[in-house]
């Protein structure tokens, strides 16, 4: 195909074709890791396609002066408007459709649609997290709209803010897509395979909340929260928050819904102490593998048996601490707790 990739086939050296999270499901996909099956859709499809429509000239005539938040956010508009009128056809539209019918049987399986920016995880200027994902997309045509969104995406406010803040041109990035098979996520979340406050290699920090993480993201909840060895695996300190809220996926309505949680089982953990030690070891092969720490989401969803399966969505190498000086390790359990909670450096994103 010439515009689709398999995720396995996403190298270190394929960054500018398909982009940073496409191609940390690869590097976890060639250490046989539990990632959901996808495919990625190419740099190379978006660049065609913004040129074939004259969309690269208006994305360059919109941002001339955009040079303050308000003007930001009115190019960010008229940008975004134009990817999402428009359609995917011919051979693009045909190797999605194809690709898209690859994944499952049945012409409606549910997937995740995942923006994949080139820039996303550059070592001046993390893009991550600012960018969209889509989730429960069904059928070819709801996959085609939904990559025009992610490459919309490319354009948000707060990446023009980057772009300028760094003198990036828009020429020099470009968006690929990651479209995956739905895990109906019974739980979801962050690992980062170290402390995120203090820089302590030593432990493994997980973050969890119940349903797709949605709730966490839109601050709505706190997450349960665990520090484990990252030698013995022994789990060394536990917050669990109440949960009062989840998203999940309605069959019915076929759309996901904010579900309230019943009070009494608002401090139930999100995972069962194996479950936990479970995520950090695949968080200790992949710091392994990948030989620097990782920030790993994950999910917690239904495997083929029926049982609780761990998933891995994405890894990318960990950024606040890449060019800082750990900090001793004794700060205590309730410090690190306040100052996560204050701070939120390590926010829930979608999964």
């Amino acid at each position: 195909m010439e515009y689709i990739l398999p995720l396995k086939d996403c190298h270190a050296h394929f960054s500018e074709v398909v982009g940073g999270k496409a191609m940390g499901l690869g590097s976890l996909l060639r250490q046989d890791l539990p990632v959901p099956p996808g495919f990625a859709v190419s740099t190379h499809a978006y660049r065609e396609f913004v040129e074939a429509t004259g969309i690269d000239r208006a994305i360059q005539k919109n941002l001339r002066h955009a040079d303050t938040l308000e003007r930001q956010r009115v190019a960010s508009e008229r940008i975004r408007s134009l990817f999402e009128e428009s359609e995917l056809q011919g051979p693009l539209f045909g190797e999605l459709t194809e690709a898209y019918r690859e994944l499952g049987p049945q012409g409606s399986l549910p997937v995740a649609v995942r923006s994949s920016s080139v820039s996303e995880d550059a070592a001046e200027a993390s893009f991550a997290g600012e960018h969209d994902t889509f989730l429960w997309v069904e059928g070819p045509e709801a996959v085609a709209k939904n990559v025009l969104r992610c490459w919309s995406s490319l354009f948000t406010p707060q990446a023009l803010s980057y772009f300028r803040q760094f003198e990036l041109h828009p020429d020099e990035t470009a968006m690929g897509v990651v479209v995956q098979t739905m895990v109906a996520a019974e739980a979801a979340g962050v690992m980062i395979t170290i402390d995120p406050v203090t820089g302590d290699r030593s432990q493994i920090s997980i973050e969890g909340s119940c349903g797709l993480g949605l709730a966490v993201v839109g601050g709505e909840v706190t997450p349960d929260r665990y520090f484990v060895d990252k030698v013995t695996l022994d789990i060394r300190s536990r917050m669990i928050s109440p949960k009062g809220i989840a998203y999940r996926f309605d069959s019915e309505l076929g759309e996901v819904c904010r579900i309230e949680i019943p009070e009494e089982e608002q401090m139930r953990p999100c995972l069962t102490e194996e479950e936990v030690i479970q995520i950090a070891a695949l968080g200790k092969q992949v710091e392994r593998a990948l030989g620097t720490p990782q920030d790993i989401e994950w999910a917690l969803g239904p495997g083929v048996s029926g049982d609780r399966e761990i998933y891995l969505l994405q890894t990318r190498p960990e950024t606040v601490w890449r060019n800082k000086q750990a900090t001793p390790s004794a700060t205590s359990h309730t410090s690190i707790m306040n100052r996560l909670v204050g701070n939120m450096s390590v926010p829930m994103r979608i999964v």
